[in-house]
């Protein structure tokens, strides 16, 4: 789903563009809020928004300012200006950044529909295997299953299925009752106890078959795990 974001000092208007939208019927995710553009900074970030909502009056960092910096820093992001002043000079700003449309308060549905549709159709198509939140932990998984021999990190994951990296943690744990790096672990070590069935292999090989660095961390992560060392399982369980 794509992610949004709201960026106004005044609640209303946060609350107009939540109701006004059918955020399921578009695919999108439920609007994340910023007060200021400083906050918002903070929050794109984290979030790496699809679509942002600017307010162009607002106190710390008005939205000249926010989106001088914030075109800059995130290109894919599609930004649609929603202010309550019909200025010359803020919609002169928001040509100059390529924003998507210039919407006026009070919010209209028909426009506020439309505005989105537009900035839609500039984004890039999300993958067939990810369009809820259920089908996309269940991408996610799949994926680790059949890489979690490789370094897998949630930054790895949010490139793969363009979802930032917060959305991707928060629906998998949701979904599977535990985080990535856990289910991560979890594959690993369940492999590691078949490998270590077979006496020629050494532990270093073992480890760098699993997508470790090096024996000493794949011992630790097993002890961790099990409660006991990869060698005292191997002279456990050995035939």
């Amino acid at each position: 789903m794509y992610t949004t974001l709201i960026i106004d000092d005044e609640q209303s208007v946060h609350q107009a563009i939540r109701s006004l939208v059918d955020w399921d019927g578009m695919r999108m995710a439920r609007p994340e809020s910023a007060s200021n553009g400083v906050e918002a900074l903070a929050r794109m970030e984290a979030l790496r928004p699809d679509i942002a909502f600017v307010d162009m009056n607002m106190p710390l960092m008005g939205g000249v300012d926010f989106l001088s910096r914030a075109t800059a820093l995130y290109p894919d992001t599609r930004f649609i200006v929603v202010s309550g002043y019909d200025s010359f000079d803020y919609a002169r700003a928001a040509i100059r950044f390529n924003v998507v449309d210039y919407l006026l308060k009070p919010i209209d549905a028909d426009e506020l529909d439309a505005a989105l549709k537009k900035a839609l159709a500039q984004l890039p198509e999300r993958p067939e295997e990810a369009r809820t939140p259920a089908e996309l932990a269940e991408a996610v998984k799949r994926y680790i299953d059949e890489n979690y021999r490789q370094s897998i990190s949630l930054d790895t994951l949010a490139e793969r299925f363009y979802f930032s990296r917060e959305y991707i943690g928060r629906i998998f744990r949701a979904q599977y009752g535990c985080a990535v790096y856990e289910y991560i672990q979890q594959r690993r070590m369940e492999q590691a106890k078949a490998l270590l069935a077979n006496p020629r292999l050494s532990l270093q090989a073992i480890a760098e078959h699993l997508g470790y660095s090096n024996a000493n961390y794949f011992s630790k992560a097993f002890r961790r795990h099990f409660g006991a060392s990869p060698s005292e399982y191997r002279e456990t369980f050995s035939p």
